[in-house]
């Protein structure tokens, strides 16, 4: 039976220790390098969907502002188009009152200026006349009386 087993450690030479130390310090380096790799690109990509997160959400924002200027527009033509048949029917309605007038004032003349009323008139006219020149049926004012006083058989 061993009760007692002794192993010396060996004596590593100094430029082989120090050799392997600079192996792991790189090896260790090279392991930060690629963690830090490997987070710099997560990070990347994070600011690459918050770039197309931002970028859906401004697209999402300007279809709603152009839809609200679309309603907008239409909403102003469609109280142009309100406006001006107001308009139109304005201008219809007033000059069917103006034809209508029209309409009744000649009625109401033609009522009026009968024959005997015009030769009323221009007698009534001639009577305030006390000196006439006129030379019989050849001269203006001379046809003009024959034709209006002249009494139809």
């Amino acid at each position: 039976e061993i009760m007692n087993l002794m192993i010396p450690k060996p004596d590593i030479p100094q430029d082989i220790a120090q050799n392997y130390k600079q192996v792991k310090v790189q090896w260790t380096e090279q392991l930060v390098a690629k963690q830090q790799k490997v987070t710099e690109e997560i990070k990347k990509e994070t600011e690459l969907l918050k770039a197309v997160a931002d970028a859906r959400r401004q697209k999402e924002v300007l279809e709603i502002k152009i839809q609200e200027r679309i309603l907008e527009t239409e909403g102003q033509r469609t109280i142009s188009e309100i406006n001006n048949q107001i308009v139109k029917d304005k201008q219809n309605n007033l000059a069917d009152i103006a034809k209508y007038a029209k309409d009744k004032e000649a009625l109401g003349n033609t009522a009026l200026y009968t024959s005997q009323y015009v030769k009323l008139q221009v007698a009534q006219s001639l009577a305030n006349n006390t000196k006439f020149y006129f030379s019989g049926k050849d001269s203006v004012l001379g046809g003009l009386l024959t034709k209006i006083l002249a009494t139809k058989k």
